[in-house]
């Protein structure tokens, strides 16, 4: 599902390193999304990936390298705080860990989003979000509070809060490593539901099966650094580094036969 073309990428990151103390944790990260792309990041445990995608919309602040979404360019080591909440209002962040109020309501979570970081007035803020929550069935949770949710209906509000923004790229941090195993798979159809809206994502994940059906474009990422990256028939069938076929050999068959 390629959607590659020779126009500019919506998202380009370039050269993002962190540290944290002496740790280095990104050693020169660069990604590039174009509009309706879906990116997704693969790679071990501890090897930057979600520092990375926060260090994108400056939930974590790098120490330098460039960020430039939508036209709105952000210099990490010299940040304007007026240029990065342009940069952050074009973005929406759902957590590993859903990150829900746990005093409001399943509504009023997703309204408060646009209430407070988008100043939409509350009526039509409760509007959006009806029809956000609606989108992923979730309608008839609308008074309940996060603590009466299962771990895949707290996802969901949290992906309903991120459409309900209407950004220009949604960021996904390993949306589905919280949740029990029968769980997983309804949240991944609702990802991939999101997807064929042609909304532009990066999505951090395991879950390789997943990967090769809704990627455009991935990213193998190891010790701070991109080691690979490619279309999913060349990451998962034809992959160039050692250290991708051996990442990938433990969840994968590498035979090109696989039907994506």
């Amino acid at each position: 599902m390629n959607k590659s073309d020779k126009k500019e990428p919506l998202l380009k990151v370039e050269n993002i390193k962190k540290k944290f103390g002496q740790n280095e944790i990104l050693k020169g990260v660069s990604l590039e999304v174009k509009k309706g792309e879906v990116a997704v990041i693969l790679g071990p445990s501890g090897s930057g990936k979600t520092t990375f995608l926060r260090t994108i919309n400056f939930l974590e602040k790098a120490d330098s390298g460039i960020v430039n979404l939508g036209g709105i360019r952000v210099d990490s080591a010299r940040p304007i705080k007026k240029t990065v909440l342009e940069l952050t209002k074009k973005t929406a962040f759902v957590f590993q860990n859903y990150n829900l109020f746990s005093n409001m309501t399943v509504l009023e979570n997703v309204m408060a989003g646009l209430t407070i970081a988008r100043r939409v007035n509350k009526r039509e803020a409760e509007k959006i979000a009806l029809e956000a929550l609606d989108w992923v069935n979730l309608s008839d949770r609308l008074d309940y509070y996060p603590s009466k949710l299962s771990g895949g209906q707290q996802q969901r509000a949290g992906i309903a809060r991120a459409i309900a923004l209407n950004p220009d790229i949604i960021l996904f941090d390993e949306p589905t490593s919280a949740l029990d195993p029968e769980l997983v798979g309804e949240i991944l159809q609702l990802i991939k539901k999101v997807a064929e809206k042609n909304i532009t994502m990066i999505i951090v994940t395991h879950e390789m099966s997943f990967a090769r059906e809704v990627a455009d474009k991935v990213y193998f990422m190891d010790g701070g650094v991109v080691v690979e990256e490619g279309s999913p028939e060349e990451i998962f069938f034809h992959p160039k580094e050692e250290r991708t076929r051996l990442f990938l050999s433990r969840f994968v068959s590498l035979e090109p036969e696989y039907n994506i």
